[in-house]
């Protein structure tokens, strides 16, 4: 039976663990050939035979998509494994640096190291991806690029200014790029995430406070949290031939979460008032 993805090659950056993990899955699941990077060697050898074993055609590299030799060596390691690039998933972020007790916090607090590693990992790894990427997608005959982007980048949320500006450089290089590119037959678009579990040590203890829970679920439409999975579902359809007409559009993947404002609820508000 064929496949979403058949014949198509990726490369996923920052996918050693959380959403990462499941865009490769998805991709891999669909017939894709995947590259797939992150900086710990044993977690991403580990993901590595998880899903070789599984029969999927994967291959980590480690390096740092902040590191120009590391990327440019991910992009030749695609090349040389699998034939032609079509894809690339730019999901790295700096994601232990932001969230409760995390170093991004307030614009008077926020140590400048910690500043400037978030915008590395987010925004300059971006350049650098796309860089070495779009020259042999171009000779592929065309593909998908999908950048990662955040709800956040869109509404503010309190004690995050690197991670959201970050995310907000995301969406405009997303929009930069289906222009430049889009009549080389390059797609660039962007998934808004919206409050996805991943696991870790910070999540485990949000998702283990039952008040926080409820502010988060009463902030989203939808009944249910969303899953890493959700994210990798719509890498496959941006990547796959489906979408070929969509270009330069951010995609919120969030259950409404960025399309409701976060003030109560008003529908009736005549008898809080005490009229009728």
């Amino acid at each position: 039976m064929t496949k979403r993805l058949d014949g198509k090659v990726a490369i996923v950056t920052g996918a050693t663990m959380g959403i990462g993990v499941s865009i490769v899955e998805r991709l891999a699941e669909e017939g894709a050939s995947v590259v797939f990077t992150g900086r710990t060697l044993d977690k991403g050898k580990e993901v590595e035979e998880r899903f070789r074993a599984l029969g999927h055609e994967v291959t980590f590299v480690q390096g740092s998509v902040t590191e120009e030799a590391d990327v440019k060596a991910a992009v030749d390691a695609a090349v040389n494994t699998y034939g032609r690039l079509t894809t690339l998933v730019n999901n790295a972020a700096a994601t232990e640096t932001t969230g409760p007790g995390g170093a991004d916090s307030r614009i008077t607090d926020i140590p400048w190291e910690a500043f400037d590693k978030i915008i590395r990992t987010g925004v300059h790894s971006i350049l650098l991806t796309c860089r070495h990427s779009i020259p042999h997608i171009i000779a592929a005959g065309g593909g998908a690029i999908i950048n990662i982007s955040a709800a956040s980048s869109l509404r503010a949320i309190n004690g995050r200014p690197a991670y959201q500006a970050s995310k907000g450089a995301v969406n405009t290089l997303t929009r930069q790029v289906a222009v430049d590119y889009g009549g080389e037959g390059i797609r660039s678009n962007g998934i808004i995430v919206g409050f996805t579990p991943t696991g870790g040590e910070v999540m485990t203890k949000m998702l283990a406070t039952p008040a926080f829970i409820l502010a988060v679920k009463k902030a989203i439409p939808s009944p249910r949290l969303g899953h890493p999975r959700d994210i990798g579902s719509g890498c496959v359809y941006l990547a796959s031939d489906e979408g070929e007409y969509v270009n330069g559009v951010l995609l919120p993947i969030d259950g409404g979460l960025s399309c409701k404002l976060g003030i109560p609820d008003t529908s009736a508000l005549s008898a809080i008032a005490g009229e009728g």
